[in-house]
């Protein structure tokens, strides 16, 4: 697999960063597992707000058909308090 993060390798810890996870790596360990996944690259990174960062990956199919995700890591919204 050709990818500048270790998450996308399914030997990799369960893990990128100690103690934490985020989206790209999440996403990347459901993708390795599927038989019709050749490869997976991580394209890009960015912080979009304090808190909020946007991982792009491209996964390459059977054929050479390439699938382009987005998918975007946020802290969990609090609870909402229960209404009247």
């Amino acid at each position: 697999m050709t990818s500048p993060d270790d998450a996308c390798n399914p030997e990799a810890a369960p893990s990128i960063h100690a103690g934490s996870d985020h989206a790209g790596s999440v996403l990347c360990r459901l993708l390795i597992s599927h038989p019709d996944v050749v490869d997976i690259e991580i394209l890009g990174q960015a912080e979009i707000l304090e808190g909020i960062t946007s991982y792009s990956l491209g996964v390459t199919l059977p054929g050479g058909r390439e699938l382009y995700i987005d998918v975007e890591d946020a802290p969990a919204a609090p609870p909402r308090a229960a209404g009247p």
